[in-house]
Parts: C-alpha cells; sequence; structure tokens
C-alpha cells in the first residue's frame, strides 16, 4: 500500500513546508523539505509505472517504500507538532526546530538509497526480462449459466443487432460490473435463433488473462472458420499480419457479428478492430466489458455505436433467481430460506454472481440456518468475487485512482456517500492533485467519475443540477476493499457494537484511517507502527477516548465525544477537516486554535427552528487555510474584519433585526455556494414578529464567481427581494424559501438569469397565480414548487424549453398541470408529493399524450413510479433517477 503512504507523506510536506501557514518560521526547513519532496515525487512515478507488475523484487521495494513513508510522516509530524505547540505556548522552539531539520535531511537521504535500490532494480530487469517488465495479469470471470431479470436487456440488444437493413457496421457495448452478468446476457443474446438467423457468420472469442495479439486472432479465426489455423507452410506458425488478413477474409462481403467478451483495455481493441471489415452489410460487433470509457477509436467506421448498462437486479429478480438456481440443483424450496430471505438479499445485494454462489452452496447442506450464519460471516469478511478478478481492476487503477478507491472502505458497507463530502475528505487528505486550469473539486468529481466508468463505485442519486449527489460501492467490492486497507496496515474498522467499551489507543495506533461502524467482519491487522491521521464516526458514541495529536480529519463527531475530549482538541495543529453530526455550545473555543482548518461543518437531522442561535466568535475568520465553512441554521458568526479569497462555501443564520452582510460578500469575493437562515432569536426579550417588512440584501450581484444559492426565511414577517433582480448573472442554482416573490420578481429571475438550470421555491410566492411568458427561464432544467397557496401555474406556449424535471410537492390548491408542459420538448419526468387529485390526473393525461419528439415521460406519484402500458414498450430504459 505503498501509494497511500507516498500519497499522504507527499500532501504533508507540501502543506506543512511548501504553502506553510503565514507567520509560521519555517524557512529555514523548506530547503530540505524541497529535496525529499521531489526524491518522494521519483518514487511515486515508480509506483505509477510499475503498477500491478509482478516480481519479488519489486514487491519487496514496494513494501520498503511504504515503511519509510509511513516512518518517515510519523517522525517529521511529530517534530513540527512540538514546534509548533512551542511555539503557540511561547516556549522556546530551538530544540524542536533542530530536531525537525535533523528528521528531514535524514529522509531525503534515505530517499536517495532507495532511488539507488530503484535504478539497479530496473537496470537488472531490463537485461534479463525486457519483455514482461511491466507485465499485467487479466482477469476471468466464469459465465453465470442463468438469466434472471434481463429480459428487457436481452430484447433491446437483439433489436439493436438486428433492426434495420444493409448499413455500416455497429459497435455494442454491454458495460457493468464484475459478476453482474454481462457474459451471460451476452452468450443468451448471441445464442438466440433470431440472431443466429439474421448473420452469415457469427463469431466470439474472450480475451484471455494474459492478452497475447496472435493468441487472440488465432481464437477469432478458429471462432468463425473452425479447421486449419493458418494456410502457411506445414509447421510454421501464422504471424498476427496473417492471421488478420485472414478474419478479413473470412468476413469480407458478409453479415457478421463478432463478440468480443472482456475487453478492459484499449490496446487489444485497436489490435482487434482492424481486421472487421465495413462492406455495409449490416453486420455487428457486440463487447462486453467493466470500462464505461473506453474511448474506442470508432467515430470514422461505426454508423452506430451504442452502450447497454447493466444494472443490478431489484429484490424481487434477486429472489427469482435465487429460487431458480435451487430448484434446478434441488426438488423443492426448502421453507427454511424464507426466514433468511431478507438477509440473503441484503448480503448478495442485487448482485447475480453472488446469488448463484449463495444458492449453490445452500443447496448442498442439511442444517440450511447454521450454514448461512457460516456463509454471512465469510461473505461479509472476505466477499464473493473472484479476488484475482478484483485484483486485475485494481491494478489496472493508477495510484491516484488507488488511494481514492481504498479511501472508500472508511464508510460503512451498503452505505449511500454524498459525492460533496467526499471529494472534500480526498482534498483533506491530499489525494487531488488538480491541473492548472482546474480547481480541487472538479478535479476530484473528475476521479470519482472516472471510479464510476471502471464500475467500481455505483450511482445512487442525481443532484437536481444534474450531477451525481450520492455513490456507494458494492458490498462484494466494499469487502476487498476493506481487506487490501487493513491487511497493509492503512484501515482499521471498529465494530462498536460488538466492542462499545473498547479502548481505542491499541488500534488508533495501527493504522492511517479509523472508523466506527457496526460490521460483521473480524478486525485484524499486520503492521502495527503508525498513528491516525483520520478517524470517523457513524454509530452513537463510544465511551473511548483517542490519541489526537496527529490527526488531520475528525469526521461525523457526535457532539458529547466532544464535550468528554474538549480539553485535548486544542493540540490538533494538523486538524483540516472537522465535520459535527449535531450543535456543539463550545465550537467557538475550539476552532479558533485550529491554523490548519480548512473544512468545518456542522449538520443536524432535524430544522432548528426553535433552538436559539449560537453565536460564534469573529476569531474563525483568522483561519489562514478556510475553504468551506457550513454552520447550518444554528449558528451565526459576524462579518469578517479581512479578505477571505480562498473560502469557496459560506453557510450561516443572519438575524434579520441586524444583519449588515455587505462586508460579507465584499471580502468573500470568491464564494462559490453560499446558504443563508434568516431567523430571529427566539430568547431575545424584544422578539417581535410584527415588526417592519425586511427588504434582503442587494449586494449578491458583487459576488462574481456565486453558482448556488439558497435563502431561507424564518421569520414572522413579511420579506422581500429589492428591485430589479439582484442576484448575479452567472448564477447556476436558486433555492428561495419563505419568500414573498412578487410577479415582477419572478419575470426578472426568468429573465435576466441566463445561466439558471435549477429553481426551487418553497412557500416562496406572494400570489395566488404564478404566469410565465414565452421566453422566460430558457435555460431551466429543474423547477420545484412546494407552496399550499399556489391555486394557478399558467404557461404560455413553449415555456420553459429546456426544462427536464417538473417538481410539485404539498400543492393541495393547484388546479392542474398546465397542458402546455406537454410541449416542453425535453420534459423527462414530473413528480408529485401531496398534491390535488386534479393535479395527479392531469399529470396522467399529459403523460398519454403521444410525443414524437421524446421517449416515455416517468412519472412519480408520492414515491411511486407510475407507469402507462405503453411506457414499458420504449427500449433503451434506464434506472429511475432519484431527484431531490
Amino acid at each position: 500500500m505503498a501509494c497511500v503512504a507516498l500519497a499522504s507523506l507527499m500532501a504533508t510536506i507540501e502543506h506543512e513546508f511548501l504553502k506553510p501557514i503565514p507567520g509560521i518560521p519555517l524557512q529555514d526547513h523548506q530547503a530540505p523539505a524541497q529535496s525529499l519532496y521531489k526524491r518522494i515525487s521519483s518514487l511515486q512515478s515508480f509506483l505509477d509505472e510499475s503498477s500491478g507488475s509482478g516480481g519479488a523484487a519489486i514487491k519487496d521495494l514496494e513494501i520498503r517504500i511504504r515503511d519509510f513513508a509511513l516512518k518517515v510522516e510519523d517522525d517529521m509530524e511529530i517534530q513540527l507538532s512540538n514546534f509548533l505547540l512551542a511555539k503557540s505556548r511561547k516556549s522556546p522552539t530551538r530544540k524542536a526546530s533542530r530536531e525537525l531539520h535533523k528528521t528531514l535531511k535524514i529522509a531525503a537521504g534515505n530517499a536517495a538509497e532507495l532511488m539507488d535500490i530503484l535504478h539497479s532494480i530496473i537496470k537488472e530487469a531490463d537485461e534479463t526480462q525486457p519483455s514482461i517488465r511491466w507485465l499485467k495479469h487479466g482477469a476471468s470471470a466464469e459465465p453465470l449459466g442463468k438469466m434472471v431479470g434481463r429480459q428487457r436487456d436481452r430484447r433491446e440488444i437483439i433489436n439493436q443487432l438486428t433492426k434495420g437493413g444493409l448499413s455500416n457496421l455497429k459497435l455494442l457495448s454491454i458495460v457493468g460490473m464484475v459478476g453482474i452478468g454481462k457474459t451471460t446476457l451476452a452468450k443468451s443474446v448471441y445464442k438466440d435463433p433470431t440472431v443466429q438467423n439474421h448473420f452469415d457468420v457469427c463469431g466470439w472469442v474472450t480475451i484471455p488473462q494474459e492478452y497475447n495479439k496472435t493468441e487472440v486472432l488465432g481464437l477469432l479465426l478458429r471462432s468463425i472458420s473452425p479447421g486449419p489455423e493458418s494456410k502457411t507452410e506445414k509447421g510454421k506458425r501464422s504471424t498476427p499480419e496473417e492471421l488478420a488478413k485472414q478474419v478479413r477474409t473470412q468476413l469480407r462481403y458478409k453479415r457478421y457479428l463478432i463478440v468480443l467478451d472482456n475487453i478492459q483495455e484499449i490496446g487489444a481493441w485497436n489490435d482487434i478492430q482492424t481486421c472487421f471489415p465495413n462492406d455495409s452489410y449490416g453486420s455487428s460487433v457486440l463487447i462486453t466489458t467493466g470500462h464505461f470509457n473506453l474511448n474506442l477509436d470508432c467515430s470514422f467506421f461505426y454508423t452506430h455505436n451504442h452502450t447497454h448498462s447493466l444494472n443490478l437486479l431489484d429484490p424481487n429478480e434477486s429472489w427469482d433467481l435465487f429460487c431458480d438456481i435451487i430448484l434446478s440443483l434441488k426438488e423443492r424450496v426448502a421453507p427454511e430460506f424464507e426466514k433468511i430471505k431478507k438477509h440473503i438479499l441484503e448480503i448478495c445485494d442485487g448482485l447475480p454472481l453472488s446469488i448463484v454462489v449463495v444458492a449453490k452452496r445452500l443447496s448442498k447442506c442439511n442444517n440450511i440456518l447454521k450454514e448461512w450464519e457460516k456463509i454471512r460471516k465469510e461473505i461479509e469478511s472476505l466477499g464473493i468475487l473472484d479476488r484475482n478478478a478484483l485484483i486485475h481492476y485494481y491494478n489496472q487503477l493508477p495510484q491516484h485512482l488507488k488511494v481514492c478507491f481504498l479511501y472508500l472502505g472508511v464508510f460503512p458497507k451498503r452505505k449511500e456517500i454524498r459525492v460533496k463530502k467526499v471529494v472534500r475528505l480526498w482534498i483533506t487528505e491530499g489525494f487531488i492533485k488538480p491541473l492548472e486550469y482546474d480547481d480541487f473539486e472538479n478535479q476530484g468529481y473528475a476521479y470519482l467519475k472516472e471510479l464510476i466508468d471502471r464500475s467500481l463505485v455505483l450511482i445512487c442519486n442525481w443532484s437536481s443540477d444534474g450531477n451525481i449527489k450520492t455513490c456507494r460501492m458494492h458490498s462484494a467490492l466494499h469487502s476487498f476493499c476493506v481487506g487490501e486497507s487493513q491487511k497493509e496496515g492503512i484501515f482499521c474498522a471498529i465494530n462498536t457494537l460488538e466492542h462499545p467499551e473498547l479502548p481505542l489507543s491499541e488500534f488508533a495506533n495501527s493504522c492511517r484511517w479509523l472508523s466506527l461502524y457496526t460490521h460483521s467482519f473480524d478486525y485484524y491487522v499486520l503492521y502495527s507502527t503508525n498513528n491516525p491521521r483520520s478517524i470517523f464516526f457513524f454509530d452513537d458514541d463510544p465511551k473511548t477516548f483517542v490519541p489526537f495529536k496527529l490527526l488531520r480529519v475528525l469526521a461525523f463527531v457526535p457532539s458529547p465525544f466532544l464535550q468528554r475530549v474538549s480539553m485535548h482538541l486544542g493540540d490538533l495543529v494538523f486538524l483540516r477537516y472537522l465535520s459535527i453530526s449535531e450543535r456543539y455550545d463550545g465550537l467557538g473555543d475550539i476552532v479558533s486554535l485550529l491554523l490548519n482548518l480548512q473544512t468545518l461543518i456542522v449538520s443536524s437531522n432535524e430544522p432548528q427552528i426553535e433552538a436559539p442561535t449560537i453565536h460564534l466568535s469573529p476569531k474563525i475568520w483568522e483561519l489562514p487555510k478556510l475553504r468551506h465553512l457550513e454552520l447550518g441554521d444554528m449558528y451565526m458568526v459576524d462579518p469578517p474584519s479581512v479578505v477571505k479569497r480562498k473560502l469557496q462555501t459560506l453557510c450561516s443564520v443572519v438575524d434579520p433585526t441586524t444583519h449588515c452582510w455587505k462586508e460579507v460578500y465584499f471580502r468573500c469575493p470568491n464564494i462559490k455556494e453560499l446558504k443563508i437562515f434568516y431567523k430571529e432569536d427566539l430568547e431575545e426579550p424584544n422578539h417581535n414578529t410584527f415588526g417592519n417588512p425586511i427588504i434582503l440584501d442587494d449586494e449578491y450581484y458583487s459576488l462574481q464567481h456565486l453558482e448556488r444559492l439558497t435563502i431561507s426565511i424564518w421569520v414572522g414577517r413579511i420579506v422581500t427581494l429589492p428591485e430589479p433582480c439582484m442576484f448575479p448573472l452567472q448564477l447556476k442554482k436558486l433555492t428561495l424559501s419563505g419568500t414573498n416573490l412578487s410577479p415582477t420578481n419572478l419575470t426578472v429571475i426568468g429573465m435576466e438569469l441566463p445561466e439558471l438550470r435549477v429553481l426551487k421555491l418553497e412557500n416562496a410566492l406572494s400570489e395566488r397565480v404564478w404566469r410565465v411568458a414565452k421566453g422566460e427561464f430558457n435555460e431551466l432544467r429543474f423547477l420545484l414548487l412546494e407552496d399550499n397557496r399556489l391555486e394557478q401555474l399558467l404557461v404560455e406556449h413553449r415555456s420553459f424549453p429546456s426544462l427536464e424535471h417538473l417538481v410539485l410537492r404539498v400543492c393541495w390548491c393547484l388546479e392542474e398541470i398546465s397542458v402546455e408542459f406537454a410541449e416542453c420538448f425535453s420534459l423527462e419526468s414530473i413528480e408529485l408529493d401531496r398534491c390535488n387529485p386534479s393535479v395527479i390526473a392531469s399529470a396522467k393525461l399529459i403523460q398519454k399524450m403521444p410525443q414524437l419528439w421524446r421517449g416515455s415521460l416517468k412519472l412519480k406519484i408520492d414515491g411511486t413510479e407510475y407507469f402507462e402500458p405503453q411506457s414499458y414498450t420504449h427500449a433503451g430504459e434506464s434506472a429511475e433517477e432519484d431527484w431531490p
């Protein structure tokens, strides 16, 4: 796990020495730190090139690099911590500075020795085995055999292969994670009589574990032309060029279907695709792969390119497959299976391979319930997938993605993960290296997208602005991820259910990432000289004490835990990320001491409408590296007295009786996301809900980087927006709650915000009728209305020309959805929650309207999907998206 150790060490050096906090005298240490950083970068490049390669010497060197990086980071941060604490307490710093300098110089020398060893290994490899220096191994997966719940997928692919007459070559891809049934589905399609009769020649080749061009072309030739492999001289093996020529000859002037099973790398595709003639006979190539974005070079050659994504089975499909396997092996389905049905479905998590393996094992035992407990513990601990196949996928990842992938194991199994949170954690840990023209957040999102494209991470929900909102790792991949991290001593997941009173010191000293959540796998660790850097709380507060000195992440911390250890929090000189799961009165005293803090988040499951607001000290603005400050509806802070150019996110309460945030907008010019809660302090003696009307700030316009704005009003007085519109023109997402929007306000928003993609209005309208004219909201994709007073939504012809999703909540007085919404060419879904029955009837009427310019319209009523019969006939329907 050298990639994790090196990434962490490089981030620490860069964060603490190359970009130090202003006022911290570390100039004398920058030269040895730069020398060390340069040599570590060379070691990291070596790992990038040798990823997944065999060889005992390379493996041994990777272990030495890991141990070196972990020890250096420990020694360096301990000495730096002593130096910073001495300075903060105004104690002598000379000795601590001298020890720190010595540690950096020794580390740079040791890194140079590792580089010498590296060069000697590379030289020896070049001289002895140059052809297999960085050999990577492929993966093979046994077909599942049974196919349940894939009939729609099967029909669509067959239709794609056989529809149309004579045309250029088609390319179809079946994509999905390991064990999801790509090969099984492809075989079912391949053997279908309709497909066999449609094509003159059919061929199938599975890309072997160790890809070899000559071998693969030979397999392909034998598949389409059984008999001698080549027509060359007897005893002479055909060259790749000769085999490719024979393949082209066999396929020329014929309608053919070629299936390439398990394509994982672009090199194999580039070798094989040159064999396929394009004779305009309606031929097709079908590939199976785990990679959604292989960047196949085919735009000039193929007239049709279709990607078919395989989703996990739903509970009914999973149980049908399980019972089908049991019945194929036994005479009947034992009633004991019903007792453990729920647990079987949870463990298998919709993955066909898991279902098949569990069913086969249970079918062979007499005591089903006893055997199931054994199987359950084994699967939760080790997973169900072939480890060699997963190692192949893992080894194909570049180093920066390996680290990000392993980090997902800190989240509990089957838990949805907020993308925004995990990207910020990656940034905090130093895993994100942004390009010159991009920022950290965008680059982190690109990293996540690449893991999704490789079928290693699943999308759960999309946000209203079209980005991925939540994701998760499949339980089988999670087991692999946790196992890889734990066996190297990087990660420890402590079962808080079984060990609620466990002292964590012994565990915390054996890992970099410590996660507290309920699980059923056994804890083990082989490497035990590390100190924790990140701690995650996913369960109720365990009554434990954790060593804090070198922590950089404290995530999802319960308030009782902070109260118990508050006297130690001031020593966290390296803490960069702090998120608290509930309000904590002593927060202000803590954060003002954390000079390295980048992210502070306070969250709560319930709105704190009646709770008094906590006023934080303005010292929080003195934190030099602060990027994200999310205080929710619980905290209020005065405007900053200094310019905060790094601040990108701000979420806080504003007192409407005294607020003056013009200084905030002036001194935080680079804010991208702003959430303001207007809330009066209910404990104030002069609180008066019937005071003068409140007119909101007119200074938002000055925030030239603002993209997402939320304004929530929790006061008992009339609140209005100034006119004309004060919002910045580049605004993409606007949420208004409790405001008093006039028709003029709405018209201005619709006409003067050209980039607006998302609009959410929650009891925000002053009138009972909203009339939307042609030319308003031209770029709006998502519209949410939650208003129990709204009676009419009048839409003119061609209003909302780009609208994709319409959500209506608690619209009891609304009479109907205007039929003009049917003319929104881009409309994909309508969601209704607690709406008038007449509104539901009008939505169903719109869904039935024949619209030749679009596919079927999805309709969700109070959380349940509603389909018209004809909507089932549309091919290519994807999984439903949850739009919050």
